[in-house]
């Protein structure tokens, strides 16, 4: 019954705020190489994206609908009644930095197994500064350990009523090609080179991006020449 609450009230989010993110974000979509591709249409998957603020998981909320996207998210949200009450809606999973509880890794992992779709932040806090940070390990284990792609996804964080948000989505990458271990934890090694992997593809799709907003604009100005 709870869950069926929570999908009531997550589709009513969806369809009252849809028209208002259209104005909100005015989201410009790239794809990695130009080739269109939905790794997110169906089955379990990891998300991962850089993170500027809380507006980040609302992008990409409406990117991947009308599929739930849980979401791991710090303890902060759950030292208030209010927020952790709507954390329920949007299926938070709580990484617990204070006490270091690693759960939410299996947590994560058995949420994406059941065919889900899981957003997670490698940067583990807000960059508002444009940069994307070292990434924290955590995210790998967790597509190890569900065995499923992850989708990787950059945005500009240009949000706002005149602004336009720009996000280039990322091919699937399957951490299998860098982790052959059968053991739930990967050694050391074989995290740090899949983490140093995935994290140069983030940096490539960022530079990408950037590249594609500048053809964008050039093309806009040649036109009204």
């Amino acid at each position: 019954m709870k869950n069926f609450v929570y999908d009531f009230f997550r589709w009513l989010a969806i369809i009252l705020g849809y028209p208002l993110q259209l104005i909100f974000f005015k989201r410009k979509t790239y794809y990695e190489n130009n080739v269109k591709r939905k790794g997110w249409k169906k089955g379990g998957a990891l998300v991962i994206s850089n993170h500027y603020n809380v507006l980040d998981y609302f992008l990409n909320m409406f990117l991947v609908a009308p599929r739930k996207l849980n979401v791991v998210t710090s303890e902060m949200p759950y030292q208030n009644k209010f927020l952790s009450f709507g954390m329920k809606f949007v299926g938070g999973i709580q990484a617990n930095r204070i006490t270091r509880d690693m759960s939410f890794m299996n947590k994560s992992a058995e949420v994406i197994s059941k065919g889900q779709l899981v957003q997670i932040y490698p940067e583990g806090r807000n960059t508002p500064d444009g940069n994307i940070h070292p990434f924290k390990r955590s995210y790998v284990v967790i597509a190890h350990r569900a065995n499923a792609p992850i989708i990787p996804i950059v945005t500009d964080g240009n949000y706002g009523f005149f602004k336009r948000a720009s996000v280039i989505i990322g091919n699937p990458i399957n951490v299998a090609d860098y982790i052959t271990t059968t053991s739930p934890m990967p050694t050391k090694e074989e995290l740090n080179r899949a983490n140093e992997i995935i994290f140069n593809k983030i940096l490539a799709l960022k530079q990408q991006l950037e590249e594609l907003k500048a053809s964008s604009r050039k093309s806009k100005r040649n036109s009204k020449q």
